[in-house]
């Protein structure tokens, strides 16, 4: 680890303090994890033999109970739940063999089936994103997850490439294509909310959204000795100290999330469902310590 382990605890708590979330631990909800795998299953997202999804499925449930609890409609809460790990599915399965995945946005595009069932489901979903959100965002949030399909192969593509000093805007261009942050931002919006309510806030609510999974992200990745995420691109672009680096995305992630709720103050119910999806978003991480080992820094 090139950043210790009690530096990151205490950045960490840093940051969840000045956000005015405490750490708690979440127990998944296995009720809606069963609800799920129903739904995959009635879909046939799933069948005997072919459960390439279910693995991911408790990720997506993580989401949808804790960042989306707000939405009442339990039918958005599923399919988040489900797109969501289809998602997480695209993103894990296609790090090295990519040609599946390279061909996902032109059969999308002409209906054509996916090469494999958890890209098909990933497909059916996507055309789904109109029945829960009304239309200007439903296209927004449909291209967010197109993106991401183009994130995974820019990785895939400048795997090995030497980021330039003066591209400092970089890391985050593909960091808001792989967070998927124009989706997970918008879908925190009650459809029922003015779209003229949050639509402005949505730009500072996408950093708040990327630079807080990198930022409880990090002490996994510096752990497994990872060199791709965020921080360490972004540290390589600025010199190379990953502490300072941290600390100073810690700086630009509050500034974020403070920007947001002076945009949404004048607007009770859009301010109320980013407070929730705040408090929600940082519990998903919470919920998944075996992915983040947030337990181990003792918040």
């Amino acid at each position: 680890m090139n950043v210790t382990k009690e530096e990151i605890a205490s950045a960490t708590k840093s940051f969840l303090s000045r956000c005015s979330v405490p750490y708690r631990p979440i127990t998944i909800d296995r009720s809606f994890l069963e609800l799920c795998h129903n739904e995959a299953r009635k879909r046939e997202y799933m069948i005997e033999g072919s459960e390439e999804l279910k693995p991911f499925i408790i990720q997506g449930v993580a989401i949808a109970v804790t960042a989306y609890s707000h939405l009442e409609d339990i039918s958005i809460r599923v399919w988040m739940a489900l797109i969501t790990a289809a998602a997480i599915y695209c993103d894990d399965k296609f790090l090295k063999d990519t040609n599946a995945v390279s061909v996902f946005c032109e059969r999308f595009l002409r209906g054509q089936p996916q090469e494999d069932r958890a890209l098909n489901a990933f497909a059916d979903l996507l055309l789904e994103t109109p029945r829960f959100y009304p239309r200007v965002t439903a296209n927004l949030m449909v291209t967010s997850m197109l993106n991401l399909i183009n994130a995974v192969l820019l990785d895939h593509q400048t795997l090995g490439m030497k980021v330039s000093t003066e591209a400092n805007n970089y890391p985050m261009y593909t960091r808001m294509m792989s967070g998927v942050a124009e989706f997970y931002g918008l879908a925190a919006f009650p459809p029922e909310v003015p779209f003229d309510a949050f639509i402005q806030a949505l730009p500072t609510m996408m950093v708040y959204i990327v630079n807080t999974n990198d930022i409880l992200s990090f002490y996994k990745e510096e752990v497994a000795g990872e060199t791709v995420n965020y921080i360490s691109l972004l540290a390589n672009s600025r010199g190379g100290d990953k502490q300072k680096t941290l600390w100073s995305v810690i700086d630009e992630t509050v500034e974020a999330h403070e920007k947001v709720l002076r945009i949404l103050g004048s607007d009770k119910g859009a301010l109320d469902a980013y407070w929730s999806f705040v408090e929600g978003y940082m519990g998903f991480h919470f919920a998944l310590d075996k992915r983040y080992h947030l337990d181990e820094l003792e918040l």
